[in-house]
């Protein structure tokens, strides 16, 4: 497993954007949602006594998932800590992967931890979650 950093902005309380990139290794995961099935009848004059499922293909079709990422920090200092604990209430959090290209995540708020760690160092884990569904936001 390697470790691929992940560049995170959000929307601060004052209106503009904070950056950070998260650098520690970090966890994937695709959780499905739902899925469905249709029946075609492809048979339909087929007699009623052979079986009553000897008629129809059933297949699925479709299938809602949700990609989740188990984002994990490198060492971080108690004022680090702070500023990026303002992650959780922001309404608009984004990968940036590059200058025009990024991608809103959800973040799951009730999966924030701090961990501490040796030396007044500390580590912040929680889970970002996204779709492949068209995005559209209001803010």
């Amino acid at each position: 497993m390697t470790i691929e950093p992940i560049y995170l902005t959000w929307l601060n309380a004052k209106g503009g954007f904070d950056y950070f990139l998260f650098k520690a290794k970090n966890a994937y995961n695709i959780s499905i949602e739902g899925s469905g099935e249709t029946r075609n009848n492809i048979l339909p004059l087929w007699p009623d006594s052979y079986s009553p499922y000897a008629d129809t293909l059933q297949r699925q079709t479709f299938v809602v998932s949700r990609n989740q990422i188990l984002l994990r920090s490198q060492h971080l200092d108690i004022s680090q800590v702070r500023a990026l604990s303002y992650i959780k209430s922001s309404v608009l959090v984004q990968i940036v992967y590059t200058r025009n290209d990024k991608r809103t995540v959800k973040v799951d708020k009730d999966s924030f931890k701090k961990y501490d760690e040796v030396d007044k160092l500390f580590t912040l884990q929680f889970t970002l979650s996204y779709t492949d569904e068209i995005p559209s936001q209001t803010v």
